[in-house]
C-alpha cells in the first residue's frame, strides 16, 4: 500500500523507517519550508521489540518528504499519528486531496467518532494506537518499537480494509491486535495514562516523580476514578485492560511500577515521551475533557482534580 505519514514525530519516524525496511513506499507530509530540513533523513536509535529483529538498531531512514498532495499521488492509505489537538487538523487539510486513500487514526480519543465522521465517512478511515514511544534526544530519534499494533473499526465489524491494513503491519512483523470495541480501548488506555501524565508534572523530573509514593499512589487513585467513568460509558475493563493495572492493591502499585521502570527497556523510552511539550498540550485537553465527562456523568472524581493544580505550574 502506497503510505503517506503524516509528520516526523516520534510515531510517523519509527513507523514509516519499519514501513520502509518492508518495502513499503512511505512518503511523510510536512509543513511548508520543513521539505529540505529532512533531506540527509534522520538518525535513529530503535529498541525494537519484534520478533526476528535485531533487539538495538542504531541507524539512519532516509525519508521521503512532501508538502502537499493530490488525488493523482495515489495514496492509498494515510497514517496520522498525531496528538489528540492535531488531529482533526490533519484530517481537515489532507481529506480533501486524498483521493480514495483510507486514513488510519493513530491518537488518543475521548470524545468519541462524531467529530471525524463530519470530516470522513467511516468506509475511509481506520482508528488505532500505535506500540511505541520515546523522544529526540541531541537530535536522535530515541525510540521503543513494539511487536504488535491495535487496530479497528468504529463500528467493531471486520472490512476489507481492515484486513489490508492489518496485512501491512503482518508484512513488517507487527501483531495487528483488534480490540472488540476500539473506542472502548482507546478510553480505557486514557484512563490508564492520563493520571501518571498529569502526575509527572508535579516535579518535572522523571526520577523525583518516581521517589514520590504518595503522589504515584495518588495517580493510581485518579486511575481507578477515571476507570469508573470508562464503566459508566459502557467500557468492559476486563476486556480492555490486557496489563490487569486496575486490579492491583493501591499500596503496591508504586513499588510494581518503580520496579517495571526500571526493569523495561521500552517503557523507559516510551515513557520520555511524556516531558515534550506537545505531551503536555494533550494532557491537558485529555484532562479537562475527562473531568467534563465525570460531571456529566456524576462520578465524583477528588483524586483526580487535586491532581489538577499541577497543569497549572
Amino acid at each position: 500500500m502506497k503510505t503517506l505519514i503524516v509528520g516526523t514525530g516520534i510515531i510517523g519516524i519509527i513507523y514509516g523507517w519499519a514501513l520502509s525496511q518492508a518495502g513499503v513506499d512511505v512518503t511523510h507530509f510536512v509543513r511548508k519550508g520543513r521539505k529540505d530540513q529532512f533531506k540527509e533523513g534522520v538518525d535513529l536509535d530503535v529498541l525494537d521489540e519484534r520478533k526476528g529483529h535485531p533487539k538495538s538498531n542504531i541507524t539512519k531512514y532516509p525519508l521521503k518528504c512532501v508538502e502537499e498532495i493530490s488525488p493523482a499521488d495515489g495514496y492509498e492509505l494515510i497514517m496520522v499519528p498525531t496528538n489528540m489537538h492535531q488531529t482533526l487538523d490533519a484530517l481537515e487539510t489532507l481529506g480533501p486531496d486524498s483521493g480514495q486513500a483510507v486514513f488510519l487514526i493513530f491518537s488518543g480519543n475521548w470524545e468519541g467518532a462524531e467529530c471525524i465522521d463530519q470530516l470522513l465517512p467511516r468506509e475511509r478511515y481506520l482508528m488505532g494506537y500505535a506500540d511505541g514511544g520515546g523522544t529526540i534526544r541531541d537530535g536522535i530519534y530515541w525510540t521503543n518499537l513494539g511487536a504488535e499494533v491495535h487496530l479497528g473499526e468504529v463500528d467493531g465489524k471486520p472490512t476489507e480494509k481492515l484486513e489490508k491494513v492489518k496485512a501491512l503491519f503482518a508484512r513488517c512483523d507487527m501483531k495487528p491486535d483488534v480490540p472488540e470495541n476500539i473506542l472502548h480501548w482507546l478510553w480505557a488506555h486514557n484512563a490508564m495514562s492520563m493520571p501518571f501524565a498529569v502526575g509527572l508534572r508535579r516535579h518535572g523530573d522523571l526520577q523525583a516523580y518516581l521517589r514520590d509514593t504518595a503522589l504515584l499512589r495518588d495517580c493510581f487513585r485518579s486511575m481507578l476514578e477515571c476507570g469508573e467513568i470508562c464503566q459508566k460509558r459502557g467500557v468492559d475493563l476486563a476486556k480492555n485492560d490486557p496489563t490487569g493495572s486496575f486490579n492491583v492493591p493501591v499500596w503496591l502499585f508504586p513499588y510494581l511500577f518503580r520496579f517495571l521502570y526500571a526493569t523495561n527497556k521500552s517503557m523507559q523510552r516510551f515513557t520520555a515521551h511524556a516531558m515534550s511539550e506537545g505531551s503536555l498540550q494533550e494532557t491537558k485537553m485529555n484532562y479537562f475533557s475527562m473531568t467534563k465527562t465525570a460531571n456529566e456523568l456524576g462520578v465524583e472524581m477528588p483524586y483526580t482534580k487535586a491532581l489538577g493544580v499541577f497543569l497549572k505550574q
